[in-house]
């Protein structure tokens, strides 16, 4: 009797075995989306015609069909994903959140969030995104940017292909640079094309629109300030520089810098009444709250005795920002569309009072 009991114990228990076994085979067989590092491309289920090698700043990866579970590990990253169509799974602001994910993104992530439909996992500071929540969440396709995490390539590769990029080519920062292999990487080729298309066209646009404004005041001088007002800097090599260069402005510089070095200098509030400008764009940072520092950075300007006597702002051509948007932190195609839009609000209005 004990013999015909244990033996159907061990029929009922190889049946659960076989049949556990069975259903793991087949989902991990199923339809999906594969992305697959160059020395797994003999793994590739899908057919060899949906795939294709993505070069990047650490090598090559072979991406098979589009990758639907997306994470970007910072937001320049997030502003490219969301101009190419692309929702993000999980995503690495510039600071630590105390958030589990963005379930309220057009109010948690700043300029972007109203484009996002998904509610990402939030994986903590874009230099040092957890590990842990990435393996979780079991993405496709992890896209970073290699200044900022290259020291992690291997780690985060065990846990999905990872692809790192750089916008920076000939020390000109800007998305032109990386939004091919990534709309490739993201099977998003003629999105990234109609994208270049768009801005060229919104920037003819805004040109045309601001020529009066550069015919008056030709001389703009960009800095990138604390809300302490002891971090002074002349930045014009950022997204707003480059931008309103392209328009047509002169942007100002204490000395001649030969092409290709870069137009960013350490300076004092001292220094700024000797230069020449006709506006004066203050691009606001403040590492406690990279969010919305411009509101405090400006009532302190107000109460500067050195700066309330610079000509642009005693005639009121002085614009604050913020830094995340018009610095050099998200720089994508959707970043140029906001300042583009904007740049006309502010600086038409001036015309009126010459």
């Amino acid at each position: 009797m004990r013999t015909r009991q244990w033996w159907n114990w061990l029929k009922r228990s190889l049946l659960i075995c076989m049949t556990f076994a069975l259903v793991t085979a087949c989902q991990s067989s199923g339809p999906r989306n594969l992305a697959v590092n160059r020395d797994q491309a003999n793994q590739s289920i899908e057919s060899p015609a949906s795939c294709r090698m993505v070069s990047h700043e650490v090598g090559e990866t072979e991406i098979c069909g589009q990758p639907q579970r997306v994470a970007a590990l910072s937001p320049h990253i997030l502003d490219s994903i969301l101009a190419l169509g692309v929702q993000p799974v999980a995503y690495a602001e510039v600071t630590a959140l105390n958030l589990k994910k963005f379930d309220n993104p057009s109010q948690q992530i700043p300029y972007l969030g109203d484009r996002v439909t998904t509610q990402p996992v939030n994986l903590g500071d874009r230099k040092s995104p957890s590990l842990e929540k990435l393996a979780l969440i079991k993405p496709d396709l992890i896209l970073g940017e290699n200044w900022s995490i290259e020291s992690q390539y291997k780690l985060l590769n065990q846990i999905a292909p990872t692809l790192l990029f750089t916008d920076m080519k000939d020390n000109k920062q800007v998305w032109f640079n990386d939004i091919q292999p990534i709309a490739k990487a993201l099977d998003r080729e003629q999105e990234a094309e109609q994208l270049l298309a768009a801005h060229a066209e919104q920037l003819e646009t805004v040109r045309s629109q601001l020529k009066p404004a550069v015919n008056a005041y030709p001389n703009v001088l960009i800095l990138a300030v604390n809300t302490l007002l002891n971090d002074v800097a002349i930045a014009a090599d950022s997204t707003a520089g480059r931008l309103l260069e392209e328009i047509g402005f002169h942007l100002v510089f204490p000395k001649a810098v030969p092409a290709g070095e870069t137009r960013w200098m350490q300076t004092s509030v001292e220094l700024l009444p000797t230069l020449n400008a006709d506006i004066v764009l203050v691009i606001a940072w403040d590492f406690s709250d990279p969010y919305n520092p411009k509101d405090p950075l400006r009532t302190k300007w107000d109460q500067n005795p050195i700066l309330k006597k610079i000509p642009a702002s005693q005639f009121g051509r002085v614009f604050f920002v913020n830094y995340q948007l018009w610095g050099s932190v998200t720089r994508g195609p959707i970043t140029d569309e906001l300042i583009l839009k904007q740049l006309p609000e502010m600086f038409l209005p001036l015309l009126s009072k010459s």
